[in-house]
């Protein structure tokens, strides 16, 4: 009964080997000319990972109405929260540069 089973498994890898080529084929048909050309105004705002601050987690207490509209939003709610604080601090430094 085991030898059945590594039997089946064998198929099944043997199966796998042959599905990358196929696969390569594939992905020389994709059409890239709707994708934009990065401008140099695009590197001049870009950051390397090593300039975005490190993230912490913490515990927080959200009005629930607040909490289902971001959850309303789709998946990545959390982004979503932190992108609005972020957008709210960058203004409030933004502000107080003048």
């Amino acid at each position: 009964m085991t030898e059945n089973n590594k039997t089946k498994a064998i198929q099944t890898t043997d199966g796998l080997e042959q599905s990358p080529p196929a696969l390569m084929v594939k992905e020389k048909q994709i059409d890239y000319s709707d994708i934009p050309e990065l401008s140099d105004s695009w590197f001049v705002q870009a950051k390397r990972a090593a300039q975005v601050p490190a993230k912490k987690q913490v515990s927080l207490r959200i009005d629930e109405d607040i909490l289902e509209f971001f959850k309303l939003q789709g998946s990545r709610y959390q982004t979503k929260m932190h992108a609005v604080l972020r957008a709210y601090v960058d203004s409030s430094n933004h502000q107080k540069n003048r």
